[in-house]
């Protein structure tokens, strides 16, 4: 699906993100592909920076949009990054129409999110509560979903029912999620699961299509990170959910889905007609007992999500992008610059400060001193760090050359922060 040829004539749009690409499909890789077919441009920033560093970077961003008349730039941040100041772009918002993709926004609102929001003329949420938040502060945003292409989850793997439960994801970083295994574990029921920190390991893109069509009940665990570099000591934001891709994906082929429940979840599938939640210990329990007993409900409300997960033009990445660029176009055209009354806290100052040591950090490795320099200068201005972050590089990116010391300071480091 393209969008109307008279939308992209006149809307430039420039993507600023970080593509990985790797053996998953990425959501934001899936995002820029199909943008870029449709004409959009792409910057991966992080390349950019650690060639150009911090001026050099925003010199080139400007002189590429005035180059080739952009006037849309879409920034997807990558988790805890802090490269750009906000005023770099309320800059570039006096002559385009500026939009920011929030990610860990459960996580990251009051560290991060809300302060480049700031900057923003519009927002892409991965969720429906934080709407109300951003508008509190004046800032336009609503939620987005549409990062998914039906192909990825195509596969000839054979949908008999081997494995009764199932979860995909991280398990002992998150909150709660090892929780709920353990809960189903000890009530009788097998629980597979595959990730990271899991027996079944990391998985390719091929074994994730198939676990999900050979799994009677693929569980969407909810729980954010325990702890990150930006929430340090605080646990308060351990009582929010965030929607996961499981939720998507396992629909996607075709896979009954029970989902702890995040608000706003009836808006996307028919709780009890396409899937299924649960918001405690026991009904988690007591649900799991019910489909692992009703297969034919069980599998006529699989059949039922993925009808709707392929219908759904908001999932369709496709079909999405390109409702979503006719959007940006009527909201550019109506717009009128005003300048945004920009606040900078302490809290946020001092992890963008913070942040500079990664690139120090990868300028020293490479050689680019005076790039290192400039980092060095922006810490100088406001010499107040986060101890929890330093904590953080000193282990990524000091340690790394010790495997045997970094383990041990790791660990201590954990104690001391608990």
């Amino acid at each position: 699906m393209n969008a109307p040829p008279d939308i992209m004539e006149n809307l430039k749009v420039l993507i600023i993100a970080h593509v990985a690409g790797g053996g998953y499909v990425r959501t934001t890789d899936n995002f820029v592909r199909t943008a870029g077919g449709l004409g959009a441009l792409f910057i991966n920033h992080t390349e950019v920076y650690r060639e150009r560093g911090f001026r050099g970077t925003k010199e080139y961003i400007e002189g590429f949009i005035g180059d080739n008349k952009v006037n849309c730039v879409i920034y997807m941040p990558s988790t805890f990054e802090f490269y750009f100041d906000v005023g770099f772009f309320e800059h570039i918002r006096k002559t385009c129409f500026t939009v920011m993709v929030a990610g860990e926004i459960e996580t990251d609102y009051e560290s991060r999110t809300a302060y480049y929001a700031q900057a923003m003329d519009l927002v892409l949420l991965p969720n429906f509560t934080s709407v109300a938040a951003l508008g509190q502060i004046g800032v336009d945003s609503m939620p987005y979903w549409g990062w998914y292409s039906p192909d990825n989850y195509a596969s000839s793997a054979p949908s008999t029912k081997t494995i009764d439960v199932s979860f995909l994801g991280q398990l002992k970083e998150k909150h709660g999620r090892q929780a709920l295994i353990n809960h189903l574990v000890s009530d009788g029921i097998k629980v597979e699961t595959f990730g990271p920190d899991s027996p079944g390991g990391v998985i390719t893109q091929e074994d994730k299509i198939r676990i999900y069509k050979e799994t009677k009940i693929n569980l969407n665990l909810a729980g954010v990170n325990r702890k990150t570099r930006l929430t340090g000591s605080r646990g308060i934001h351990r009582r929010a959910k965030q929607f996961k891709t499981n939720l998507f994906e396992a629909a996607f082929c075709g896979g009954f889905v029970l989902s702890e429940y995040v608000p706003g979840t009836e808006n996307l599938f028919e709780i009890g007609k396409e899937i299924d939640v649960f918001r405690d210990k026991p009904e988690l329990s007591r649900k799991v007992k019910y489909y692992l007993s009703h297969d034919e409900e069980r599998e006529a409300m699989a059949a039922s999500a993925r009808v709707r997960a392929l219908k759904e033009r908001k999932f369709n990445v496709a079909n999405a992008v390109s409702d979503l660029f006719e959007t940006l176009d009527g909201l550019r055209k109506k717009k009128k610059y005003e300048p945004s009354a920009i606040y900078l806290d302490p809290e946020f100052l001092t992890n963008y400060t913070t942040y500079r040591l990664w690139p120090i950090a990868g300028f020293i490795k490479s050689g680019k001193w005076m790039h290192a320099l400039e980092e060095l200068k922006i810490i100088a201005g406001r010499p107040i760090l986060d101890l929890y972050q330093i904590r953080i590089f000193l282990i990524e990116e000091i340690l790394d050359k010790f495997p045997a010391v970094k383990t041990l300071m790791k660990k201590i480091f954990e104690r001391s922060g608990k």
